[in-house]
């Protein structure tokens, strides 16, 4: 169900949030009829809106964006969470029988157990995806979206820098980087990432942020690079106002690189 998840959620989201037009409405309830996984999927889905709704509970489920309702609604389908359910619904199922007649009386007591088992279930996701510092490094840090440098000037030595760095072999690739960074008349500004994240690996902090830095202040296109891999540096370390300081200055301009995966990375650091 994997696959069906991603493919719908966006649908789902939509629809739930009145975001549809009419005729995507109709295609989507007729869907909901014709396959099961969707239907057991919008389920959970709705189920979480409902129980996060601001005017019950004081949760804004329109305040969470897709990626984080995502991960909710991942939770909610999660082992430990269908245990508690059950466990609710046991307790609830046997409270019933043992006290029929003082919950005739006493009808206030079943929205009473219902709300406090969905505070609960909001307590538990808050702890849950609450992370650290160190956690959202190790979260973020991948490093796949560096640009390729195989295809440059002085190609042989970056390449082999390059080789070496996708290796783990930080040590010799940040010697070939500094190297190069130390005798090239003419900078290529993704080398500048290259080296500091091969001393950011080493746990070379001072020299990660110098090279972030150097990339920050330089005329790139992509300079904004820098605010990022500066943000995951002080993540590693675990200073987080450091982290947040840096990372405001990506939400200075949409345009900026990882500017949705900043503002994520902020709210859970706030």
């Amino acid at each position: 169900m994997d696959d069906n998840q991603e493919k719908y959620h966006d649908q789902i989201d939509g629809y739930l949030r009145d975001e549809l037009s009419d005729k995507e409405k109709t295609l989507f309830e007729q869907s909901l009829q014709e396959d099961p996984d969707l239907l057991a999927e919008f389920t959970i889905h709705e189920e979480l809106f409902a129980q996060m709704d601001e005017s019950s509970w004081g949760v804004n489920i329109n305040s969470l964006d897709k990626d984080e309702v995502k991960e909710v609604a991942s939770y909610f389908r999660s082992e430990e969470v269908i245990k508690l359910k059950d466990t609710i619904e046991k307790v609830k199922a046997n409270y019933h029988r043992d006290n029929e007649t003082f919950l005739v009386k006493n009808k206030w007591i079943i929205p009473i157990l219902i709300a406090a088992s969905i505070s609960l279930f909001i307590i538990l996701y808050s702890i849950n995806f609450s992370e650290s510092p160190q956690e959202l490094y190790a979260k973020y840090s991948t490093w796949q979206d560096l640009p390729s440098l195989t295809s440059r000037s002085d190609e042989d030595l970056l390449a082999k820098g390059q080789e070496l760095f996708e290796e783990k072999n930080y040590k010799e690739s940040f010697l070939l980087f500094n190297h190069y960074l130390k005798n090239s008349d003419t900078i290529i500004p993704s080398v500048y990432l290259y080296a500091g994240v091969s001393s950011l690996e080493l746990d070379k902090y001072e020299e990660a942020i110098f090279y972030f830095d150097q990339l920050i202040n330089s005329n790139a296109v992509d300079q904004s690079k820098g605010y990022w891999y500066k943000a995951l540096s002080f993540l590693k370390q675990g200073k987080k106002e450091a982290a947040i300081k840096t990372l405001n200055n990506i939400l200075e301009n949409k345009d900026n690189y990882n500017f949705k995966e900043a503002k994520n990375v902020l709210k859970k650091l706030q």
